[in-house]
């Protein structure tokens, strides 16, 4: 009986986290998400963000749809403003920023962080020329 009901707490949990997984995904898209694989590129990107931030698999699993989208936003707007270089930087930080919120609701504050660094390096300082 206990197998029984922890076995439909699965099943409930798996519901659950498929519904919010594909919400997400849609707040970042025009257009509701496919229910394709996910491109090789958004794995890849997933799988270097769990080397880097430590993430869980939780978080893996809420990121790669996230990713997909992400890229698919970007090809989006280079394809569509390919000739039109303000807008297409306009659009690219309002994605970055869509992104940069959700990353917020499933990263830990310090992963967060560790992103949003890896993403904008502080600028070089200029070299010393030695005088002075």
């Amino acid at each position: 009986m206990c197998k029984l009901h922890s076995a439909a707490f699965t099943l409930l949990l798996a519901l659950a986290s498929f519904t919010a997984q594909a919400q997400m995904s849609d707040r970042l898209s025009e257009h509701p998400t496919s229910r394709k694989m996910p491109s090789a590129d958004a794995v890849v990107m997933t799988r270097e963000m769990t080397a880097r931030l430590h993430l869980n698999e939780g978080q893996f699993l809420q990121l790669l749809p996230l990713n997909r989208t992400k890229l698919s936003g970007l090809n989006s707007i280079n394809r569509e403003y390919r000739n039109d270089e303000t807008s297409r930087t306009a659009k690219t930080a309002e994605l970055e920023a869509q992104y940069e919120q959700e990353c917020s609701r499933i990263l830990t504050p310090s992963q967060l962080s560790q992103l949003q660094q890896a993403n904008n390096p502080p600028a070089a300082e200029p070299a010393s020329t030695g005088k002075g």
